[in-house]
């Protein structure tokens, strides 16, 4: 099979030839690391996606066996940041009252200029083997992160139509721009909105049904090609609400906050699960070892009968251990085939 064969059969919750590997995106330090040089095309998005561009270098195929590309047309975040080792720390939002709502300047997503590096982007890779790929957002943690999250928290308890009106304005610019991204020639949406702490939910159970997954369903069901939901932490108390988005998988399943054994017995037969290498521990400060053992744990766990890709528990960081990284890519073509 193919790279989009094998991803797309996955999503599908049917078995490939092997389990896939996806990754929304690989820092290019990682990368730089890996080749061991710094003359190649590099990765144009960053953690605040500022602006339309590629999550990782197509050079990262020299040596791991991903079998995706990710671009990332997603709208700003209004937020006051700073860089740490190569990373963007957001630790502030710039949206407070009502008259910080003119900060909240969108990009028209109507406008067929603010997809022309999409298309490129498509027309140079479609000829690849890959899998395509989209990030985009639907609403909530723009909100939360151009809010901050505790100003946000409290709002929705002290003005929630306040609150609720600037996440309308980042649902409305979903609901309008989705349409369009559906139309580029992307394989599948990656959709990520994190809701979850390792120990539960940010938010309440019912204020998420209440408020937030209304809001949610009027951007999601404008997705027309397979998609898949990301977000960090514990969604077992909304997880059945989630599910009915329609995605068609769930990423990147945190370890230690939930436990993909139990989803896959669970959900296994509604939605492809991906992830669950553990980005805390084995791929940052594990062994080479550790990390075969964790990839092969998974694949002979979580794989048979399909469903399953394998990913890190949220992307391939910075600070990822490049040895760890290339232990992951060869205990996959070790342990993969079906």
């Amino acid at each position: 099979m193919t790279s989009r064969e094998r991803v797309l059969v996955a999503l599908n919750l049917e078995q490939p030839d092997r389990v896939p590997w996806v990754e929304s995106s690989v820092h290019n330090t990682v990368v730089e690391k890996l080749l061991q040089r710094s003359d190649f095309e590099k990765a144009t998005v960053t953690q605040l996606f500022t602006v339309p561009g590629s999550r990782f270098s197509p050079a990262v195929f020299e040596v791991l066996a991903i079998d995706n590309m990710n671009f990332s047309i997603a709208p700003p975040r209004f937020v006051k940041s700073q860089s740490f080792q190569g990373m963007d720390i957001i630790s502030d939002g710039l949206i407070k009252t009502e008259a910080d709502l003119n900060k909240i300047v969108l990009p028209d997503p109507e406008s067929d200029d603010f997809y022309k590096p999409a298309r490129e982007f498509v027309a140079k890779y479609k000829g690849s083997d890959k899998a395509l790929g989209v990030t985009t957002r639907i609403g909530v943690s723009n909100t939360y992160l151009s809010m901050g999250i505790e100003h946000f928290s409290l709002t929705l308890y002290d003005n929630p139509a306040f609150a609720l009106k600037v996440m309308d304005i980042f649902v409305d610019w979903a609901s309008r721009a989705i349409p369009k991204i559906n139309e580029l020639g992307f394989d599948f949406m990656i959709v990520p909105e994190d809701l979850a702490w390792k120990q539960g939910p940010m938010f309440s159970p019912r204020l998420f049904r209440e408020l937030f997954l209304p809001r949610m369903k009027k951007a999601a069901e404008k997705i027309r090609i397979p998609w898949i939901y990301h977000s960090d932490g514990n969604l077992m108390p909304i997880l059945d609400d989630l599910l009915t988005l329609g995605m068609n998988g769930i990423a990147n399943i945190e370890p230690n906050a939930m436990d993909i054994n139990e989803l896959k017995k669970k959900y296994g037969h509604r939605v492809c699960l991906v992830g669950n290498i553990d980005l805390h521990y084995t791929l940052t400060q594990g062994t080479p070892q550790e990390v075969e053992a964790e990839v092969k744990k998974r694949i002979q766990e979580v794989g048979p009968g399909g469903g399953y890709i394998l990913a890190s528990s949220n992307s391939i960081a910075a600070y990822c251990k490049p040895e760890n990284v290339l232990a992951m890519h060869r205990a996959l073509l070790k342990y993969g085939n079906y």
